[in-house]
């Protein structure tokens, strides 16, 4: 295991390194939990907000598009709708 020594800015707050956000998959603006231990404090990720996820895969792709026209296949969307519909148990 990686161990790193951060210092505490003026206001208290810790810069998480790169490389556990990395490992991690902490992103900026995402909620993490400060749980006390007895030997000090752990950070961790907080469950993910559905709603949020959808939000930030939403901005990036947009973000990706700008001045790109979205271009599917019909055939291949609904293929991929009646695969889905079937796994699910649904009958269409």
């Amino acid at each position: 295991m990686v161990e790193l020594k951060v210092r505490l800015g003026s206001k208290g707050q810790v810069v998480i390194p790169k490389i556990f956000r990395d490992s991690y998959k902490m992103y900026p603006n995402q909620e993490v939990i400060i749980l006390p231990k007895e030997e000090g404090v752990v950070i961790a990720k907080s469950k993910a907000d559905p709603i949020r996820v959808l939000e930030m895969i939403a901005k990036i792709a947009s973000e990706k598009r700008k001045g790109k026209t979205l271009r599917y296949n019909k055939s291949e969307f609904y293929e991929q709708y009646d695969k889905r519909a079937e796994r699910a148990g649904i009958k269409i």
